[in-house]
């Protein structure tokens, strides 16, 4: 009865503290939003970049060649993506006229056959939100890009001090438990990387399919389209469903009355999103990563809340990242349990449970 009631405050006490941590990472997070956000992408990046460049090490490379290597592989890509990204962009931000008058126009003929109040989108101020989306995606893109620096500034340190890190947590932890805790740090780092470098190829497959079955359809903006695809892919169901509506959507503002265009862009972004996201995405991660849809739709509005849009793509990410960690804390695996949707966590909580007792 006594154990019981102290493992209870136990637990207690260690809500509490989670509770008082999270409010005041929150305010943190927020303040510092500038410098903390390169920090994160930086952080996360590290995870799936870090096996590749102790790959080269093994292959008798140079550590920090091999760092600039990587890093360099990472900017070559990433900057032929963006010019033509931006070539991409500034291309719909010429047209944007013609396809708010098709809108307009599809709109027309929907109102007479539905008796629609034909005021309805000027009321809404559909076409003033549509028109600030655009400008606002263009100049967000080149925010982006001066941020982009900061994450390959931090990258570079992270990636170097990695070797370091072991015997700095040897030297600091000194104690009989110290091998225990750097073997929780190598297991939580380990599915970290592994859910991060699976999630960025599925993303990056969707996003290529996405492309190249878009331009064989005559969509227009193809590589945008497959661009948004691989960054609302970060963003479980939600993401993949608001893009697809969203690509969808300007396929009938552009191919209408033609259905045979509009039907192949449905089909083709279904076809995707079914097979790559509910078929090979969860039998590459299993069913131990898999969170709460409450606990996802929380993520958002908080990390949206906190960092606007870069919060929305990085929420879920984030999420899986602190629910492996809580998972690997003793006196906190509860919480990874109450994070997740599977009955593979209640078993193995259950399992660590007896397995501390019978200890």
């Amino acid at each position: 009865m006594f154990s019981e009631s102290s493992q209870d405050h136990s637990r207690t006490s260690a809500g509490l503290l989670l509770v008082l941590v999270i409010i005041a990472l929150g305010a943190v997070f927020q303040l510092a939003a500038g410098i903390l956000q390169p920090l994160v992408v930086a952080l996360l990046l590290s995870f799936v970049l870090s096996p590749l460049v102790d790959f080269l090490h093994r292959l008798r490379v140079p550590r920090l060649i091999a760092i600039l290597l990587v890093i360099l592989l990472l900017l070559g890509v990433g900057t032929f993506a963006a010019f033509i990204l931006y070539a991409t962009i500034q291309s719909l931000v010429r047209t944007f006229p013609f396809y708010l008058q098709r809108m307009m126009d599809l709109y027309r003929l929907v109102s007479e056959e539905f008796e629609l109040p034909p005021s309805l989108m000027t009321d809404l101020q559909v076409t003033r939100q549509i028109g600030t989306f655009v400008v606002t995606l263009s100049s967000g893109f080149l925010s982006i890009l001066g941020g982009l620096t900061m994450v390959v500034i931090f990258l570079l340190f992270i990636l170097l001090e990695k070797p370091y890190l072991r015997p700095k947590v040897m030297d600091a932890l000194q104690g009989p438990r110290t091998e225990k805790i750097w073997r929780i740090v190598g297991h939580t780092n380990a599915q970290i990387g592994r859910y991060l470098t699976v999630k960025l190829i599925i993303s990056t497959v969707t996003g290529l399919l996405v492309w190249l079955s878009f331009g064989l359809i005559g969509v227009d903006f193809a590589f945008l389209w497959g661009v948004l695809s691989f960054l609302f892919n970060f963003i479980p169901s939600i993401g993949s469903i608001t893009i697809g509506i969203i690509s969808v959507a300007f396929a009938v503002i552009q191919f209408f009355p033609d259905l045979n265009p509009i039907v192949g862009a449905a089909a083709s972004m279904l076809a995707i999103q079914l097979i790559l996201g509910n078929v090979i995405d969860p039998k590459m991660q299993g069913d131990s990563l898999k969170i709460s849809p409450v606990v996802i739709l929380f993520s958002l509005l908080l990390w949206g809340w906190l960092w606007g849009v870069m919060g929305l793509f990085l929420a879920v990410p984030l999420t899986v990242a602190l629910k492996i960690v809580f998972e690997n804390i003793p006196g906190f695996e509860f919480v990874g349990v109450l994070m997740g949707r599977s009955e593979m966590h209640e078993e193995q909580l259950g399992e660590r449970q007896k397995a501390d007792t019978d200890g």
